[in-house]
C-alpha cells in the first residue's frame, strides 16, 4: 500500500531529483520552443508543492494528494509546470478519499492524472510529457492486473515511463525539432522515480548526460513572452471558454484549475491583450510574464 507519508516522501525525492537535473533538463529543452527553462519551471513547480505539503501532518493519501493538487496550481510555472499541476489534480481525483493506495487506486491515480493533463492542453502533441504520462498510465493499469504489490507495480511502471521517454526523440524529429529526448518528459520520469524510491524500491535511474540542444534566438519581429495568469473565476466559467477567448493571441495554451481558481499559460507577443481578455472571467490574483526572445 502507498499512504500519505509515501506521497509526501515521493514529492520530496522528486523535487530533489529535478533540482539535481535542472540544468540538464534546461539544456535539452526544444519543445514547444527551445528557450532553456523547462527544468527551472518544473523545479519551481515541485519546490512550491513540497514547501506547501512538508508540514501536512497526515498519513491519509487523499488528504495529502489534495494538498499537493492545491499547491501545484499555485506554484505552476511555464508550459510543463502547468501541465504537471493538472496531472496532480487528476492524480488526486483518482485517489479520492482513500487513506492508502492499493493496486486499483494506483492505476486510477495515474489514469486520471493522464486524463486531466490531456484535457488541459488545447492541442495535445505526442513526443512530449503527455506521451510519457499516457504510456505510464497505461502501464500502471496493465500492471495492476498482473501484480498485487504496489511497490512492484510502481517499479515496472517506472520502467515503462523510461521506455516511453526513449521514443520521444523520433517523435520530436517528426515535429521538426532536434532528435533529442523531450525535456518535460524526462522531468516526469524523475517524478515517477521519486515515488518508486519513496516505497523503498532501489532503481537505477536514467540520467541525461552529454546532450545539449541549440538555443533558439530571436526570430525577428515582436518579442514573445511566456505568459501566466491565475484567475479567481466567476461562477460558471469553463476552461474551454477561456481558451476560446485567447486562442488568437498565441500558442502553447494550457488552461487548468479547480476550487474556483484557474491557471492560464500562453506564449504570446501581447501579454496585456491576454490579460484584457481574461478580466471578464474573474479576478487576476497572480501573474508572471517572462520574455522568451
Amino acid at each position: 500500500m502507498m499512504n500519505g507519508k509515501h506521497l509526501k516522501e515521493g514529492i520530496k525525492l522528486a523535487t530533489d531529483l529535478i533540482e539535481k537535473e535542472m540544468e540538464f533538463i534546461n539544456a535539452i529543452n526544444v519543445y514547444p520552443v527551445a528557450d532553456g527553462d523547462t527544468g527551472t519551471n518544473m523545479y519551481n513547480t515541485m519546490k512550491g508543492i513540497w514547501e506547501a505539503v512538508k508540514d501536512v501532518d497526515s498519513e491519509h493519501a487523499g488528504e495529502v494528494a489534495e494538498a499537493v493538487a492545491d499547491a501545484a496550481l499555485e506554484s505552476a510555472r511555464g508550459n510543463s509546470g502547468v501541465i504537471l499541476s493538472q496531472f496532480f489534480w487528476g492524480f488526486r481525483e483518482g485517489i479520492g478519499d482513500a487513506a492508502a493506495l492499493d493496486r486499483t487506486k494506483v492505476a486510477a491515480a495515474f489514469g486520471e492524472g493522464k486524463n486531466w493533463a490531456y484535457q488541459a492542453v488545447a492541442n495535445p502533441v505526442e513526443g512530449t510529457i503527455l506521451t510519457v504520462m499516457r504510456e505510464t498510465a497505461e502501464a500502471a493499469q496493465r500492471l495492476a492486473r498482473q501484480y498485487n504489490s504496489v511497490p512492484e507495480i510502481l517499479h515496472h511502471t517506472y520502467q515503462a515511463a523510461l521506455s516511453a521517454l526513449e521514443k520521444t526523440p523520433e517523435m520530436l524529429k517528426k515535429l521538426g525539432k532536434p532528435k533529442i529526448i523531450d525535456s518535460g518528459a524526462y522531468g516526469f520520469t524523475l517524478i515517477v522515480e521519486g515515488f518508486v524510491h519513496a516505497l523503498g524500491v532501489d532503481v537505477q535511474g536514467y540520467r541525461v548526460r552529454g546532450m545539449r540542444a541549440e538555443r533558439e534566438t530571436s526570430r525577428g519581429g515582436p518579442a514573445l513572452y511566456c505568459t501566466n495568469f491565475m484567475i479567481e473565476t466567476n461562477n460558471g466559467t469553463s476552461a474551454d471558454e477561456i481558451r476560446g477567448a485567447i486562442a488568437d493571441l498565441g500558442d502553447s495554451i494550457v488552461v487548468v484549475g479547480g476550487h474556483g481558481k484557474v491557471k492560464v499559460h500562453i506564449h504570446s507577443t501581447d501579454p496585456e491583450k491576454v490579460k484584457e481578455r481574461l478580466l471578464p472571467f474573474g479576478q487576476i490574483v497572480q501573474e508572471r510574464i517572462d520574455q522568451i526572445w
